[in-house]
C-alpha cells in the first residue's frame, strides 16, 4: 500500500503529461488540416470569384465599345466640327443607356474638346492641344486598331472626379481619324462593372493594369492616392516579377489599409484587354473560418486539460513537503552528506548577505588534499572514496556549530566560517591542517594525507561569492607552490604570481612544440684525483630569443601543470642518448637523471626507462636515477617497490638533498640505494662550522655502514673540498670545479683521448 500511494501522484503526472502531449498532437493533426482545407477552400472561392469578376468586366467594357461604333456612324452625318452641340442629344441619349458612364466627350484628333455632356452648352472647354500627356493618351487611342481603347485613371477637368476613359476613333473610308468619342467612367462611385461578391468585410475588388495603375477599386477610401500612381500592393509586385502570369493567387503587405494590412487574394487577366481583375481579402479571414468551425473542439479540449488540471494541482499540493524534501538532497554531497557545489552556493550566499546586514567579517577557507590522484590511482577509487568521507569526519570535528563545510568536488572542500577575523581564520586552518598528522585508517590500511589551504576574508578580499572563492583558490594553490600541507592567506600579488604561472604554463607547452629544451651536464669529479666519473643532466630552456628561463620558476609550473612527466621523458632519452655517444667515442661515463616527485610517482615509470635503454643500446650501470630525500619518504612502501624494479634492470639509485627531509633509518636500509648526495646547505659551512662538518661526517658514516657511495653538492671552495675528503668523501661537484656544460664543451675539457672502451666506477 505504501508503495502504491507514493507510486500514484507520479502515475497521475505522468498521464497528465501524456494526455496533454497526445492531446495537443491530435489538435495539432486536426487543426492542421483543418488550416489547409479552410486554405484550399478560400482560395478556390477567390479564383473563382476573380474569373467572374474579369468575365463580367470584360463584358461591360466590350458592351460599351460596341455601342459606340453606331453612334460614331450616326455623328458622321452631322458636321460636328463646326456645330457640335447637334451632337449633344444623341450624346445624352447614348449616356442614359450605359448607368455606369459619367460623361460622353467628342475630341478633335489634334486634342481639342469640341462637346462635353457634362458641361453646359457655350461652356468654355479645356484645350488638351498643348498638354503633352493627354495628347499622348488620345496618340494611342487614334493609333488602336481595335474597337475600342481603355485609358488609364485621371482626374477629369470637366465632370471633376477620378474616372477611367473608354475611347472610340471614328475615321473616314480611308482610315484618316475624324474624331474620337469618350465616355467617362467615374471612379467615386461604385459602377456596374463591380459586381457584387460574397465577400468578407475589408475585402478590395478591383482592376490593375498591366503596367502596374490601378484601373478601378472598391473600395478607395482616398481616390488621389489609389489612381494616377503606381500600385505599391503584392499583385502589382508579383506582376513586375512575372509579367507572363494570366491568373493566380497573391498574398502581402497592403500599405493602403490602415489595419490588417496583410493581404490574401486572386486575379485573373482580362479576356481582350491588358487589365487583371483581382479580388482580395484580409490575412486573418482564414484564421477566423478556421477558428469558428474549430472552437467547439478546442474548448472542449481546455475543459478537459482544466478539469485534469485541477485534479493534478490537488495531488501536487499533497506531494510539496515531499519535493522539498528532495530540493534539499539534490543539495548535498552523496559521499561526505556536507553541501554540494549547488548547495555550497546557496549557503555563502546566505552568510555573505548576513554578513553584509550585520557589518561583521566572514571568513571561507578553501582546502584541497595534496596528491589524492595517487591514493586513487595507487588504493583505487573506493579507497578513495572512504578516505574523502574519514576526512569530513575528522575535520567536522574541529569546527564551530555555524561553520558550514562543502565539498564542491573531487578532493576540494570550502568552509566558510562567519564572524571570523583574518587570525581566527589562520588559526582554524593550522588547526584542520593538524587533523592529517595522524593516518587515516582507510580499507584496513594506513595512509598518510596532507592538504593545502587558503583562505579570503569578507569584505578586505571581496563582496561577493565569486570574489571570495577565486581569492581563496588563489592562495590555496599558492599554499600548493609553498610545497603542500600549509596555509596561506590571500595577498594581491597573489593573482598576478598565478597569472604569471598560467602564462609560464602555456608558453611550456609551446616551448614542448617547438623543442626549444636541451640538457647541460654538470661534472662529478673525484676528490682526489680530479678525473671526472659521472655527470649529472640539468634541463635548460632556451627560448627563441636565445635567452635562457630560469629552471627553478619552470621546473615548479611543470610539475604542478604536469608537463613534467612530459618534460622527464625527453630528459631520460635524450640523456640516455648522449650517455651512449660518450661511450661510443671511448669515454663511458655514468649519467645522472633526476626523477621529479611527480615523475617518481607515474605508473609506467619503469616501463619508460626500460624502453629509453632498449633504444638507444645504454648499458643500465651507466644510468643512474636521483630521487629527492623527501620524495622517497613521502610513500615509503611504494617508494621502495619502484626502486627495487630499477635495480633489477641494472640502473643505479641515488638519494638527492640527503639530510634535509625526515628520513627513517628503518626505511632508509630497506631502500636499494647506492648512493647518498650531500646536500649544499652542509657543505657550505663544512670547513667553518662545527655543527655542518658533524652532520657531514655522520652522513659519510651512514652511507659506510649501508655500503653506499657519497657525492658532496654545491662545492665552491678548495677549503670545502680538502675539509670533504678529510672527513672521507669521494665524490663531488660544483662551481668549484665547473658549471653545467653543454656535450661538446664537456667533452673538450674533461674527457682524454683514450683507445678502446674504458669502465669507469
Amino acid at each position: 500500500m505504501p508503495s502504491t500511494e507514493s507510486n500514484f501522484p507520479l502515475v497521475l503526472r505522468l498521464t497528465f503529461l501524456a494526455s496533454i502531449i497526445l492531446g495537443t498532437i491530435a489538435m495539432g493533426v486536426a487543426g492542421y488540416w483543418s488550416w489547409q482545407r479552410e486554405t484550399r477552400e478560400i482560395n478556390s472561392n477567390l479564383q473563382i470569384q476573380a474569373g467572374f469578376l474579369a468575365s463580367a468586366s470584360q463584358a461591360v467594357f466590350d458592351n460599351l465599345g460596341n455601342g459606340l461604333t453606331p453612334l460614331g456612324d450616326l455623328l458622321q452625318t452631322i458636321n460636328i466640327h463646326a456645330h457640335p452641340e447637334l451632337a449633344r442629344a444623341h450624346l445624352e441619349k447614348f449616356q442614359s443607356r450605359f448607368p455606369e458612364v459619367g460623361s460622353m466627350a467628342v475630341i478633335s484628333p489634334d486634342g481639342l474638346m469640341l462637346i462635353n455632356t457634362a458641361s453646359a452648352p457655350g461652356v468654355v472647354l479645356p484645350d488638351f492641344r498643348k498638354d503633352g500627356v493627354y495628347l499622348d493618351q488620345l496618340k494611342s487611342s487614334l493609333n488602336n486598331k481595335g474597337p475600342y481603347m481603355l485609358g488609364p485613371p485621371e482626374y477629369g477637368k470637366v465632370l471633376k472626379q477620378w474616372r477611367f476613359p473608354l475611347r472610340y476613333t471614328v475615321r473616314d473610308e480611308r482610315g484618316i481619324p475624324l474624331f474620337v468619342l469618350q465616355a467617362a467612367i467615374p471612379l467615386e462611385q461604385r459602377g456596374i462593372y463591380l459586381y457584387d461578391l460574397p465577400l468578407p468585410p475589408s475585402s478590395f475588388i478591383g482592376l490593375l493594369r498591366e503596367d502596374g495603375l490601378q484601373q478601378a477599386r472598391w473600395p478607395a477610401a482616398n481616390p488621389d492616392t489609389t489612381y494616377g500612381h503606381q500600385s505599391p500592393g503584392p499583385l502589382a509586385k508579383m506582376l513586375r516579377a512575372h509579367p507572363e502570369l494570366k491568373e493566380g493567387l497573391f498574398s502581402g503587405y497592403s500599405p493602403w489599409t490602415a489595419a490588417d494590412k496583410q493581404r490574401i487574394g486572386a486575379f485573373k487577366r482580362l479576356a481582350h484587354l491588358p487589365i487583371y481583375a483581382y479580388v482580395g481579402i484580409p490575412g486573418s479571414y482564414i484564421y477566423d473560418r478556421w477558428w469558428r468551425n474549430n472552437a467547439v473542439t478546442l474548448g472542449a479540449f481546455l475543459l478537459y486539460l482544466a478539469v485534469f488540471s485541477y485534479v493534478a494541482r490537488r495531488v501536487t499540493q499533497r506531494e510539496r513537503i515531499h519535493s522539498s524534501a528532495l530540493h534539499g538532497l539534490a543539495r548535498l554531497d552523496n559521499l561526505t552528506g556536507t553541501p554540494n557545489r549547488t548547495g555550497a552556493d546557496e549557503k555563502l550566499e546566505q552568510q555573505l548577505q548576513r554578513a553584509t546586514e550585520s557589518s561583521r567579517p566572514l571568513a571561507l577557507l578553501y582546502l584541497d588534499l595534496d596528491r589524492f590522484k595517487d591514493i586513487n590511482d595507487t588504493h583505487g577509487h573506493s579507497a578513495g572514496d572512504e578516505l574523502l568521507a574519514e576526512v569530513v569526519r575528522r575535520l567536522e570535528t574541529h569546527l564551530r556549530q555555524g561553520d558550514m563545510l562543502a565539498r564542491l568536488g573531487g578532493d576540494e572542500f570550502i568552509v566558510a566560517l562567519p564572524g571570523a577575523s583574518p587570525e581566527t581564520a589562520k588559526l582554524t586552518a593550522e588547526r584542520l591542517i593538524n587533523t592529517f598528522s595522524a593516518p587515516f585508517q582507510v580499507h584496513g590500511k594506513k595512509l598518510q594525507a596532507s592538504c593545502s589551504i587558503g583562505a579570503a576574508v569578507f569584505p578586505e578580499h571581496g563582496k561577493t561569492r565569486e570574489e571570495l572563492l577565486k581569492c581563496a583558490d588563489t592562495a590555496m594553490y599558492e599554499a600548493k607552490r609553498a610545497g603542500r600541507n600549509c596555509f596561506a592567506m590571500y595577498e594581491t600579488h597573489f593573482g598576478a604570481t598565478r597569472q604569471r604561472r598560467l602564462a609560464l604554463k602555456e608558453q611550456l607547452q609551446l616551448a614542448l612544440e617547438k623543442n626549444q629544451f636541451l640538457l647541460h651536464y654538470q661534472p662529478i669529479l673525484d676528490l682526489k684525483s680530479r678525473r671526472i666519473v659521472a655527470a649529472e643532466a640539468l634541463l635548460r630552456w632556451e627560448d627563441e630569443t636565445g635567452r635562457q628561463q630560469s629552471a627553478a620558476e619552470f621546473i615548479s609550473v611543470a610539475e604542478e601543470s604536469g608537463l613534467i612527466l612530459t618534460l622527464g621523458e625527453w630528459v631520460l632519452n635524450q640523456a640516455c642518448e648522449q650517455a651512449q655517444a660518450w661511450t661510443n667515442a671511448g669515454f663511458p661515463i655514468r649519467i645522472a637523471v633526476n626523477l621529479s616527485p611527480r615523475q617518481f610517482r607515474a605508473t609506467d615509470l619503469v616501463d619508460q626507462v626500460r624502453s629509453a635503454l632498449q633504444r638507444t643500446g645504454l648499458a643500465p650501470s651507466l644510468l643512474e636515477l636521483e630521487i629527492t630525500e623527501s620524495t622517497a619518504m613521502d610513500d615509503p612502501e611504494s617508494s621502495i617497490r619502484v626502486l627495487t624494479e630499477f635495480k633489477r634492470l641494472g640502473v643505479s639509485i641515488a638519494i638527492d638533498d640527503f639530510g634535509t627531509g625526515y628520513s627513517s633509518l628503518s626505511y632508509l636500509k630497506r631502500i636499494p640505494a647506492d648512493k647518498l648526495k650531500i646536500d649544499k646547505s652542509f657543505v657550505d659551512g663544512v670547513a667553518t662550522k662545527l655543527e655542518d662538518a658533524a652532520i657531514v661526517r655522520s652522513v659519510l658514516a651512514l652511507a659506510a655502514s649501508f655500503e653506499m657511495e657519497t657525492v658532496a653538492e654545491g662545492i665552491e671552495e678548495e677549503a670545502q673540498m680538502q675539509a670533504l675528503i678529510e672527513l672521507g668523501c669521494n665524490y663531488g661537484q660544483g662551481y668549484l670545479f665547473s658549471r653545467p656544460l653543454t656535450p661538446q664543451v664537456l667533452t673538450q675539457t674533461f674527457f682524454e683521448p683514450v683507445s678502446g672502451n674504458k669502465e669507469v666506477s
